[in-house]
C-alpha cells in the first residue's frame, strides 16, 4: 500500500477512475486486470480494489475491501490565509499543509492582500495530488477568496487565532492551544494585518499568537501554523 488513487466515482462494489487516474494506471504504472490498486475518496475512505477494466476511458475497478475513516484526525485545523502575490506560493503552502494534516482552508481578503482572486480549480487539484502523495484519505475543505470581514464574522472554530507581527508578550500558538480541539488560525499578508483588522478580530473571538521570533513569508507562516497544531496531537 505505497500508492493512493483518487475518485468519486464509487458506485457499489465498482470505482470508475478519471482518464487522467486511469492513464497513470494503465500507461505509466502498466497495470493488468487482477491487479490490485488502491483508491481514497477524499472522505476517509479507502478501498482496496482489483483492476476489472483496462478501457482508459472507463477504467473500472472492483471493490475487494473497504476502509472508513482511514487516518482519521482527533482534531481539526482550519487555516485562514491572506494569498500571496505568486499563484505558485499559494499552490506550494497547499501542498505542504495538506502533507503534514489539514481539514480547511480559506483564503481572505484584507487591505493589504495582494491578490483579488485565486485559481481554485488548480489549488482543489494540487490538494488532491498531495493528499494521495501523503497517503492520506481526507481531502481538506477549500473555500475561495471571502472578504477578512465576513469571515471573522461567520468563523465558527472553537478556538481562534491570529498571527500578528506587532503583538507584544503573546505565547506560542502550540503553549496556548488544548489538545484535540477545533482551531482556526488567520495569517495575514506580506504587510500584516492592519491594526482595525486586528481589533475587529478581537472583537469577534480571535486571540493574538506567535509563530516564532523570525519574520516569516505568508505562506511560510500558514505551514508553521499548520504544523505547530499537528505536532501538539501527536
Amino acid at each position: 500500500m505505497n500508492q493512493f488513487f483518487y475518485s468519486d466515482n464509487i458506485f457499489n462494489d465498482n470505482i470508475i477512475l478519471s482518464d487522467e487516474e486511469a492513464c497513470h494506471v494503465l500507461k505509466v504504472l502498466r497495470k493488468n486486470q487482477g491487479d490490485k490498486i488502491f483508491v481514497v475518496d477524499g472522505k476517509g475512505g479507502l478501498y482496496e480494489t482489483a483492476l476489472e477494466s483496462d478501457d482508459i476511458n472507463k477504467c473500472r475497478l472492483k471493490i475487494l475491501d473497504e476502509h472508513k475513516e482511514f487516518g482519521k484526525p482527533n482534531h481539526y485545523i482550519h487555516i485562514a490565509i491572506s494569498p500571496p502575490k505568486s499563484h505558485g506560493r499559494i499552490e506550494w503552502f497547499v501542498e505542504k499543509s495538506v502533507e503534514i494534516g489539514i481539514q480547511e482552508i480559506s483564503f481572505i481578503h484584507t487591505h493589504y492582500t495582494e491578490r483579488n482572486n485565486i485559481k481554485l480549480n488548480r489549488i482543489k487539484k494540487q490538494a488532491i495530488s498531495s493528499m494521495k502523495q501523503s497517503l492520506r484519505a481526507y481531502l481538506p475543505k477549500i473555500n475561495d477568496m471571502i472578504n477578512f470581514q465576513d469571515f471573522i464574522n461567520n468563523c465558527n472554530n472553537i478556538e481562534k487565532y491570529v498571527g500578528y507581527l506587532k503583538a507584544k508578550n503573546v505565547k506560542f500558538l502550540s503553549h496556548v492551544s488544548k489538545l484535540e480541539n477545533n482551531y482556526c488560525v488567520l495569517i495575514g499578508p506580506e504587510g500584516d494585518f492592519t491594526l482595525e483588522e486586528i481589533d475587529d478580530a478581537l472583537d469577534s473571538g480571535f486571540q493574538c499568537i506567535s509563530l516564532g521570533k523570525s519574520r516569516l513569508r505568508t505562506e511560510t507562516a500558514g505551514m508553521v501554523a499548520c504544523h505547530a497544531l499537528n505536532m501538539l496531537n501527536q
